[in-house]
C-alpha cells in the first residue's frame, strides 16, 4: 500500500480557512479510492505560494527526504509554488526521494507538466505585476507615491502629493546623514540612536543594516534618494532564491523618476558627502577570494553534447565555448569549438518546434485559465471594503492617541501602541493597493493564448538557462534531448554539423502524442 502525504494551502487574505478543509476532503476521498494510506497531512494557511519557507511545506520536504512517503498529492500544482524555479526545485526533490507527485486537478506530474503549468502560473503573476507597474507609473506623475519610507507620512488627498515630510522623523534622517558624512559607521550611528532611545522605523532598536542597507538594491536609509526629493518606481525588479529567500535585484526597462522638492529632507551637499564616505568604506571592506566565484557553473546542455569524430563529450574549453574533451589531450583530431550561444540557439530552435504540439498548448492554456478562474472567484470587492474599514479604524485609533497626547497625556504611555498601529496601517495600505490591482485585472480580457504560448516558447531558452533554474533544467533535459552530436564540417558557418536527437517519451506520457523524432 502506498504511503501518501497530502499538502493543502490557501493564500493570504482572499480565501477562507475552510479552503483547507475542502482541499483535505478531496485528498482523503482520492486516497480512499486508490487504496492509499494517508500517513500525513501538511497545511499552510494565509501564506503566498511565492513564499517557499512555509512551515507546512518545510515539514513535507522533511518527510520526503526521510523517505516516509511514496506519493505527494495536492489539489493543484500552484498550491506548492507559483514560480517556475520553485516548482522545478520541488519536483527535483521528489525525483531525488523517489516520490511520485500527483495533482487532483492535473494528474500525475513529470518534468514537462511541471514546467508548462508553473510557467503559466508565473506568466499570470507577471501579468498582474505589469498592471501594478503601470498603475505605479501613472500614479507617480500625479504625485501618488507607494512608499512607507521613514521620514514621511501619508496625506489623505485626492490630488497632488499623497505624502509629506514628517518633521520629527525627518530630523532623525538628517542626523543620520550628517553623522555618516562626518565619517561615522552605520554601526556607531545605530548605537547612538539606541542610546538616545529613538525608536527604529518599524519599532524596536536600530540595526546597522537599516542605515547602511544595500546600494544595489536601493535599500537602507543612506541609499534612499527620496531624501533628496527623487521619487522612482519600477527602477529595479526583484527575484528571490527559492530556498534561502536571498534577494537578487536587476534593473528594469520601464523605470520612472520624478523630482518632488517638497519631499527633500537632506541637503545635496550632505547627501554627496555621505555617499562618498559610504563608497570609501565599501572599498576598504572589500575582500578577495570569494569561494562562490570559484564554484564551477552548470550549463544547460552539459552532458548532452558529443564529438562526432571520437564519441567523447564536448566540454567547456573557455568561458563561453565548448570543445571535444579528447582534442584537449591531443587524442582526437576534432579541434573545432562552438560558442555556447550558438549551440543553445540551434537546440532551442528545434525544441520550440517539438514543444509546439497542440496538446502542450492545451496544457498551458488550461493552467493559465485556472489562474484566471481563481482570480475571478476571489471576492475582491468585499475584501476591499473590509480592508478599507480596518485601515480607517487604525487611522482613527492613531488620531485618538495624538489627541490624548495633545491633551496632556504622557507619550510614553501610548508609544508602543502607536508603533503597533503604525505598522498595521502600513501593512493594510499595501494590501489595499494589491486588492485594487487584482480587482482591476478582473476587467481585463483574457490574452490570446496561442500567442502567449508562442511567447513562452521564445523565452524558454532564457528561462531554462537562467542561474535560478539551469541546474534543475540540465538534469531533466535528457527527457527532451537524447544526444547532440557535433562533427567537423568546414561548409557550415560554425565549422560543425549539429545533429540533435530529441526524445519525446516524456511528452507522450504527459500528452498522449504519438510518433517519434
Amino acid at each position: 500500500m502506498k504511503r501518501a502525504a497530502f499538502y493543502a494551502r490557501y493564500s493570504s487574505k482572499l480565501q477562507q480557512p475552510t479552503s483547507l478543509e475542502d482541499q483535505i476532503a478531496k485528498g482523503k476521498k482520492y486516497c480512499a479510492a486508490q487504496n492509499y494510506e494517508l500517513v500525513s497531512i501538511f497545511t499552510d494557511g494565509e501564506m503566498s505560494g511565492r513564499n517557499m519557507r512555509r512551515p507546512g511545506l518545510i515539514e513535507l520536504k522533511g518527510a520526503l527526504v526521510r523517505r516516509e512517503i511514496d506519493i505527494i498529492i495536492v489539489e493543484a500544482m500552484d498550491r506548492l509554488g507559483r514560480r517556475v524555479v520553485d516548482s522545478l526545485n520541488f519536483f527535483d526533490l521528489t525525483q531525488f526521494g523517489g516520490v511520485e507527485l500527483y495533482s487532483l486537478d492535473e494528474g500525475p506530474q513529470d518534468f514537462v507538466n511541471v514546467l508548462l503549468r508553473s510557467y503559466a502560473a508565473q506568466q499570470f503573476s507577471e501579468m498582474i505585476g505589469e498592471h501594478t507597474r503601470r498603475g505605479m507609473q501613472g500614479g507617480l506623475t500625479r504625485g501618488r507615491l507607494h512608499t512607507s519610507a521613514y521620514g514621511y507620512r501619508k496625506i489623505e488627498t485626492d490630488k497632488g502629493l499623497n505624502r509629506e515630510v514628517d518633521p520629527a522623523e525627518a530630523e532623525i534622517v538628517r542626523r543620520i546623514f550628517r553623522e555618516a558624512a562626518e565619517g561615522h559607521s552605520a554601526k556607531s550611528i545605530a548605537v547612538a540612536l539606541n542610546k538616545d532611545g529613538i525608536p527604529a522605523p518599524r519599532g524596536g532598536t536600530w540595526d546597522a543594516s537599516t542605515i547602511r542597507g544595500n546600494k544595489a538594491r536601493h535599500e537602507g536609509i543612506l541609499n534612499n534618494r527620496l531624501y533628496i526629493g527623487e521619487a522612482s518606481v519600477c527602477k529595479i525588479g526583484r527575484r528571490y532564491h527559492p530556498e534561502t529567500g536571498e534577494k537578487a535585484v536587476f534593473p528594469t526597462k520601464d523605470a520612472e523618476v520624478k523630482v518632488f522638492e517638497a519631499l527633500r529632507i537632506v541637503p545635496q551637499e550632505v547627501w554627496d558627502t555621505a555617499q562618498a564616505e559610504a563608497a570609501k568604506r565599501t572599498r576598504s571592506a572589500r575582500v578577495s577570494g570569494n569561494p562562490q566565484s570559484a564554484r564551477r557553473s552548470k550549463h544547460l546542455l552539459s552532458g548532452l553534447m558529443f564529438c562526432g569524430s571520437c564519441g567523447h563529450s564536448y566540454v567547456k574549453v573557455g568561458k563561453y565555448r565548448f570543445g571535444c574533451r579528447e582534442a584537449r589531450k591531443h587524442a582526437c583530431g576534432n579541434r573545432v569549438t562552438i560558442a555556447q550561444a550558438a549551440i543553445e540557439g540551434q537546440t532551442f530552435k528545434q525544441l520550440r518546434e517539438v514543444l509546439s504540439a497542440p496538446d502542450l498548448i492545451q496544457h498551458f492554456e488550461q493552467a493559465f485559465r485556472a489562474e484566471m478562474q481563481q482570480l475571478e472567484g476571489e471576492d475582491t470587492k468585499a475584501a476591499l471594503k473590509t480592508t478599507a474599514r480596518k485601515l480607517a479604524g487604525v487611522q482613527k485609533a492613531r488620531r485618538g492617541i495624538m489627541a490624548a497626547i495633545e491633551g496632556g497625556a504622557d507619550f510614553a504611555d501610548y508609544s508602543e501602541r502607536d508603533k503597533e498601529l503604525k505598522a498595521e496601517g502600513k501593512a493594510l495600505e499595501a494590501h489595499l493597493e494589491s486588492l485594487k490591482v487584482r480587482e482591476a485585472a478582473k476587467a481585463r480580457s483574457a490574452p490570446d493564448m496561442p500567442a502567449l504560448f508562442a511567447q513562452a516558447l521564445e523565452e524558454l531558452e532564457a528561462l531554462l538557462g537562467s542561474p535560478e533554474t539551469v541546474v534543475q533544467a540540465n538534469e531533466h533535459m535528457s527527457a527532451l534531448i537524447r544526444r547532440i552530436t557535433l562533427t567537423p564540417a568546414p561548409q557550415e558557418e560554425s565549422g560543425l554539423s549539429v545533429d540533435i536527437k530529441t526524445d519525446l517519451v516524456a511528452l507522450r506520457a504527459a500528452t498522449g502524442i504519438g510518433g517519434d523524432a
